[in-house]
């Protein structure tokens, strides 16, 4: 599994979840242009994506099955 899997993955979710880049930033504590670049950049530390599994309430098992 690679990392774009797991970003595609995460992508989708948040679609699904009608979860915008914003409202995202907001629940973690982020501007959204830093949510927008972690993602174009692919550089989620592991805090950071729990922060982020944690806002849109998935685990990482969820995601990397999704993936």
């Amino acid at each position: 599994m690679s990392t774009d899997q797991l970003v595609h993955a995460l992508k989708r979710v948040l679609k699904n979840r009608q979860i915008p880049y914003a409202e995202l930033a907001r629940r973690i504590g982020m501007s959204e242009a830093s949510v927008k670049r972690l993602f174009s950049q692919r550089t989620f530390t592991l805090a950071r994506l729990e922060a982020i599994l944690g806002a849109i309430e998935i685990d990482f098992f969820e995601l990397a099955r999704l993936a």
